[in-house]
């Protein structure tokens, strides 16, 4: 009789961390969720509740206050995880909070993959302890790396971080997989392919094509790979990401192991393209259910603004949105190889609840792919103004925009497109002050445009806006448009002044002196549109004589439209020629604060398609120094600078703000100082 096989006594240990050790992790992580969750929640609470709230005058004694050591502390943390930044090369800088994410996600991972794999005989690292323990650690993944890849995102939902930004994650989760997947694979064949673990079985096979896909795709995401040809890395993403999931489904399958993450990565990806698709059914019905000249009313309306710059607008029911959130936007006769292509646009007009048929609008600026091929749509690019109707579908709302609720005092600066976000976000502000629904005095709204015949492109939507006799005598407004090109300068033979009725038949300049008011900001929308806000300021020779600026004020006849007429004679609105002096502007805007100088800065970063979004209370000679280095640099003065100018990139837009702010101010908040909090929105992440 033979005797038994030795049973291995290390066996037992092994299948107990198996299976204990990736729900340990996975606890861990929700636990981080949790919390962050409970925080915005919490905070967007507090918020609500503070709304109204009087803002209280700083004190005039210098006694420190100990129970502002919270805020003290909490400021301080800010500063140091959101504002001190690390560069890693090839254009990739990450914040220390960033970093510290990815480090910490790295490490929760990778420890509880190498944790305890001492064998009872004394051997380290052992590798029948890690390799199949870090499959099912990379295989518990997968949900969460598919849920933070998703436009509907949960993680969006709990934390209130847009979509966007949880790709960073989303790539993160992907390349942590990744390596996991090879220790996964070098583990077994350290341990040895035996029985059914040979290469020759398909669950195996399908196991290295697996790892193999996902590589690739790693490979083909980063950045620098993605700017050039964006549109062919979502083709690529597309089947690739197709290809990976099939794959690990049946390698999974032959272990009977698909619950750890196959099946739920995939149910997470139906539920997106279930929203999707009722998103697309709802505010598109009109295409499947109606006549043809229902539907035709649908279509969206193109208008060529500038060789450089297209608007979009359409109508529909049923569809609500929040200031400053965008659309994807699918044109199927123009949808390259995909009929259904679609990129995300930032919608200028807000949200109506109390008209059925809503109008959406969307300003953006022309470049290669979709918006080029909606350019020549609309008609020849070198003609202004043509119009071309096309059948479109809309998917949304998404992205996560700041809400402008308990600020006494608001800046907002755009330039080129850039109005598209901080235009909704001034009617926002607007409408709530109508319902005494905000705390905020003073609005800043600062625009950079190339010609005065820009103004028309919002003027039909701000003008109802500004002329409404409901507006608050209580909000302070104060609407400035920069004309940076010195073409569109009117000749010394047309002046008139800008005191008075505007001669709407013809240009008036005169030389005024500055007045600098609030703070600005620059912004840019979320998608493929960019604006170009630095770039046209730093283009344009500045025209300053003996501390003044010409201002510009009037109508084109080129131009001439009632609502931009109305628009340029309201009251609070000034047309002035040049760049803006931002630092002389925020600090005139800080010094005329009599309280907590609550500020909303938005500027647009156009190398990447990114937007950095502050909400400053911050004392007037700090921010002051900090816009003043900023644009006294050479990037923005460079006589080189051209109207699509790159440089003012994210990299030297957002470090030059975070530069002036970081520096921790423990002692000046304890004696009553004020808080600084700076909110990042960026498309093309690491």
């Amino acid at each position: 009789m033979a005797s038994p096989a030795p049973v291995d006594p290390n066996k037992a240990i092994r299948i107990a961390r198996f299976f204990s050790y990736p729900k340990q992790e996975l606890y861990l992580l929700a636990s981080f969720i949790f919390l962050v969750s409970l925080a915005h929640y919490l905070s967007l609470l507090h918020r609500y509740l503070s709304r109204n709230r009087p803002h209280a005058t700083r004190p005039t004694s210098n006694a420190i206050r100990w129970r502002r050591l919270p805020l003290a502390a909490t400021d301080t943390l800010r500063a140091m995880a959101f504002r001190w930044t690390v560069p890693l090369g090839l254009g990739y800088t990450l914040n220390l909070a960033e970093l510290g994410l990815t480090v910490g996600y790295i490490g929760v991972l990778f420890s509880w993959t190498f944790v305890n794999t001492t064998n009872l005989e004394g051997m380290l690292v052992d590798p029948k302890y890690y390799a199949n323990r870090a499959g099912t650690i990379a295989a518990s993944q997968l949900p969460i790396m598919a849920a933070l890849g998703m436009r509907n995102n949960l993680f969006s939902y709990l934390t209130g971080v847009s979509f966007d930004k949880l790709n960073y994650l989303h790539r993160v989760s992907a390349r942590v997989i990744c390596v996991l997947a090879w220790i996964h694979g070098g583990g077994r064949i350290t341990v040895g392919l035996t029985d059914d673990e040979t290469i020759d079985h398909r669950w195996v096979q399908c196991g290295l094509l697996a790892a193999s896909t996902l590589t690739l795709l790693c490979i083909l995401s980063v950045r620098p790979a993605r700017e050039r040809a964006y549109e062919f890395f979502l083709a690529v993403h597309l089947l690739f990401a197709l290809m990976f999931m099939l794959a690990i489904l049946f390698h999974l399958t032959g272990r009977t192991k698909t619950y750890y993450g196959a099946w739920p990565a995939f149910i997470v990806w139906g539920i997106d393209r279930a929203i999707r698709l009722i998103q697309l059914l709802l505010y598109n019905r009109g295409y499947f259910l109606s006549t043809k000249p229902t539907s035709e009313t649908l279509d969206a309306r193109l208008t060529l603004l500038t060789p450089h710059f297209l608007r979009i607008s359409l109508r529909r029911p049923s569809i609500h949105w929040r200031a400053g959130q965008s659309a994807f936007l699918s044109f199927p006769s123009l949808g390259g190889g995909w009929a259904f292509e679609s990129h995300p646009f930032t919608i200028a007009t807000l949200d109506d609840s109390s008209k059925d048929d809503k109008e959406l609008v969307f300003i953006l600026r022309v470049r290669k792919g979709l918006t080029q091929r909606l350019a020549l749509a609309a008609g020849n690019p070198n003609s202004d103004k043509l119009e071309g109707a096309q059948r479109v579908y809309i998917s949304g709302p998404t992205s996560s925009p700041p809400l402008l609720v308990g600020y006494q005092r608001i800046a907002l600066i755009a330039g080129g497109s850039g109005a598209a976000f901080t235009l909704p976000l001034l009617l926002d502000v607007i409408r709530r002050a109508r319902t005494g629904d905000t705390g905020c005095q003073h609005v800043l709204f600062i625009w950079a445009i190339r010609d005065i015949e820009n103004i028309s492109w919002i003027s039909t939507i701000l003008t109802p806006f500004l002329c409404s006799p409901s507006l608050p005598p209580s909000l302070g407004l104060k609407i400035l448009f920069y004309i940076t090109s010195s073409s569109s300068t009117p000749s010394d033979s047309e002046e008139s002044s800008i005191s008075g009725d505007v001669d709407v038949e013809k240009w008036a300049e005169v030389e005024t002196p500055v007045t600098s008011p609030s703070p600005v900001l620059s912004k840019s929308p979320s998608g493929s549109g960019s604006v170009e806000g630095e770039g046209e300021g730093e283009s344009s020779n500045s025209d300053k004589s003996n501390g003044k600026e010409k201002v510009v004020a009037g109508k084109g006849p080129d131009a001439a439209s009632a609502s931009t007429a109305t628009l340029l004679t309201h009251p609070a609105v000034r047309v002035l020629r040049g760049r803006p002096d931002m630092a002389a502007l925020l600090g005139d805007e800080i010094g005329a604060a009599t309280g907590r100088a609550d500020f909303f800065l938005c500027f647009f970063l156009s190398s990447f398609h990114s937007i950095a979004c502050f909400v400053l209370h911050v004392p007037g000679n700090l921010l002051n120094r900090s816009l003043s280095t900023y644009l006294n640099s050479s990037h923005l003065n460079s006589p080189n600078s051209t109207y699509d100018n790159s440089v003012c990139g994210t990299h030297s837009l957002a470090e030059s703000v975070r530069l002036a702010l970081r520096t921790p101010r423990p002692m000046d908040i304890l004696r009553g100082g004020p808080s600084v909090t700076l909110h990042v929105e960026a498309f093309g992440g690491n």
